[in-house]
């Protein structure tokens, strides 16, 4: 139970954190289409020197002139073509935390890029040249997972032929090193291995869940032509796979709108990111947005889709809000298309209604899939996307299947890792593993432990950015001005404000005092809790609404900072804050704001340390700190 209620825990802050990433997106997008200095926004991206490096017409010979390597360089020498020996000498060199080169890993994207190229939208296979084929699910950065898979498994061969189904970076430290690996096989081995994309495989993502910050660090002199490069060739990743034509592998899942012969037909590369939709869907909702009044996303944001805005996204394939009488747009239907096999989730009940959870893509039920199936004669659907303590789940009867191939994803010892055998008969075997370093010392009641401790820190830190709103909630059940409150009222407060989807009662005992009278003292759900530097003389408003939005500032904030001296002008703080608070719809004061801007000023230079800005409005657990001391 505890540790059913700890992973539910995570998943449900995930979730939440990935429609904070959707609603943000807006926000870049706003400021790379309104800014009057789109440059300092997009620099992380371009450069005078890369767009030579991404230019069509660069051949291996170029990047060998432009870019030296050094004779202190101990790590693989690559030569193209590749041969199973690179493979090896990447594997070798990965396991001992080297790094490659930035001129082999410039070479190995430019020839990945080539060879995407040429592969359709859908790639079929057939299980009559080999015995079986492998699928995997999203690894995340997790090297271990995928070296573990290869121990187990077997190295990818013309007779050992693997797909991965999506999301291999972010997250985990190591995404840059698993792509290296997958993409330098996928060039060994055209035709046996197989890459699907996922949702992470976006540009945008990756400025938020760490792949992007990893890069810059590993490779800091040409981390620019690395990103800009990954760009493209994340954009030519194939959508899907079908084995024997009964199988489809897709890394999201489906909607009742989903069609194979138009996701087979469209320009994938076009959508380098589906959190920046294309142009003419914008202007779209520029249109929309003049007739609809304005929300406050920083209320209840689990209520808001992909573009920051309250939206529907009906069965006929549109994401206008509802009443919208705007006519059929193509690029519409294309972006929709994508992003329903990359976001949505399947569930148990019929019909296809929006993924709120996650604010993009659906949940599609049994219906939903026999009726694709119906239509394409198909007989199972493999999908990953999905966080499964086993590794993998089935349902719809059997005819899906989610497969999640990263395990200890949350914490050390709260999942397997799994994979797919799929023989000629199309009956899979399903593998599992667990990568161990530290749970074999501990019993299971250990692992449980460290792992409810973990998500339990993680919802508290939850609950102190929506504080004023959720002190506002309780009072509405506190007619009397107890600071006391039923459990009911207690847990009907705290979805109403969070959204989690928690078993809020059960949960209770871990978040808030309980009185004689079976009364919850709500205010004792911050007992715990503070802001690490408290600013005197803020709003409070304005410290909570840092507190929450800490991630994407970190983001916003690291592309700001062209010299990456973690040191950002007063005026660009202060003009980027308000730009977004006011996309965002928040309210804080001019002169809160530069009271704040001031005191984090702290030597008086008319420049921010960022970091320590950050540090400043962290979340401190004082049991923690006291245990520590």
């Amino acid at each position: 139970m505890r540790r059913r209620y700890s992973l539910s825990i995570f998943q449900s802050i995930e979730y939440a954190d990935e429609q904070d990433q959707l609603q943000l997106s807006n926000f870049f997008t706003f400021m790379l289409d309104h800014c009057t200095h789109p440059d300092s926004v997009s620099h992380i991206f371009t450069g005078p020197s890369v767009s030579q490096v991404v230019d069509e017409g660069l051949y291996l010979t170029e990047f060998e002139k432009k870019i030296d390597v050094p004779d202190s360089y101990y790590g693989p020498r690559l030569s193209f073509p590749l041969t199973v020996e690179d493979a090896n000498a990447l594997l070798h060199a990965f396991r001992n935390e080297q790094l490659l080169h930035a001129r082999y890993v410039l070479q190995l994207l430019s020839e990945t890029r080539k060879v995407l190229k040429e592969m359709p939208n859908i790639t079929h296979l057939s299980t009559s040249y080999s015995k079986e084929i492998t699928v995997c699910g999203d690894l995340h950065g997790n090297l271990d997972d995928l070296l573990l898979i290869f121990y187990k498994n077997g190295l990818p061969s013309e007779q050992n032929r693997y797909v991965f189904n999506g999301d291999f970076v972010d997250r985990g430290k190591n995404s840059m090193e698993i792509l290296i690996i997958l993409f330098a096989f996928l060039l060994i081995y055209p035709n046996d291995l197989h890459l699907n994309r996922g949702n992470h495989e976006d540009y945008i993502m990756n400025l938020r869940y760490g792949f992007t910050k990893e890069v810059s660090k590993k490779y800091k002199d040409h981390g620019k032509q690395i990103l800009y490069l990954l760009r493209d060739v994340f954009s030519w990743l194939p959508l899907a796979t079908i084995i024997d034509s009964k199988v489809l592998i897709l890394h999201g899942g489906i909607s009742d709108t989903t069609d194979l012969d138009f996701l087979n037909a469209l320009e994938r590369s076009k959508l380098k990111s589906l959190m920046r939709p294309p142009k003419s869907v914008r202007d779209r909702q520029d249109q929309v947005k003049e007739r609809i009044p304005t929300t406050r996303p920083s209320k209840y944001i689990a209520d808001h889709g992909v573009g920051g805005k309250t939206h529907h996204i009906s069965s006929s394939g549109s994401t206008e809000p509802s009443g919208s009488n705007l006519a059929p747009d193509p690029a519409l239907k294309e972006w929709k298309q994508i992003l329903d096999i990359l976001w949505s989730d399947p569930r148990s009940q019929n019909g296809c209604t929006p993924n709120k959870r996650r604010g993009g893509g659906c949940y599609f039920g049994p219906d939903v899939t026999a009726k694709l199936f119906e239509r394409y004669n198909l007989k199972m659907l493999i999908r990953s996307h999905e966080f499964k303590p086993e590794g993998y789940e089935i349902s719809h009867d059997g005819k899906v299947i989610t497969i999640f191939s990263a395990s200890n994803y949350y914490e050390e010892g709260s999942n397997r890792g799994a994979y797919i055998k799929l023989n000629p008969e199309l009956i899979p075997r399903f593998v599992q593993y667990r990568v161990s370093k530290y749970t074999r010392r501990q019993n299971l009641r250990e692992r449980v432990g460290t792992i409810e401790s973990s998500a339990l820190k993680s919802l508290r830190e939850k609950i102190y950015a929506h504080r004023s709103e959720l002190t506002t909630a309780f009072a509405q059940y506190d007619l009397n001005g107890t600071g006391k409150i039923s459990v009911n009222d207690w847990a009907a407060a705290m979805e109403s404000v969070l959204q989690l989807e928690l078993p809020w009662r059960m949960l209770r005992s871990q978040l808030a005092q309980m009185n004689a009278d079976g009364e919850v003292d709500f205010m004792s759900c911050f007992y715990d809790l503070k802001i690490g530097q408290p600013v005197k003389e803020v709003q409070p408003a304005l410290v909570e609404t840092l507190c929450r939005y800490r991630k994407d500032l970190e983001i916003i904030f690291n592309i700001i900072d062209k010299d990456h001296s973690g040191l950002i002008s007063l005026e660009e703080f202060s003009q980027t804050w308000k730009l977004f608070t006011s996309h965002l719809g928040i309210d804080v004061y001019d002169e809160s704001l530069d009271k704040l801007v001031l005191r984090i000023d702290y030597n008086k230079d008319g420049h921010i340390d960022f970091n320590e800005f950050l540090e400043a409005f962290h979340v401190v657990h004082r049991l923690e700190k006291k245990a520590h001391s």
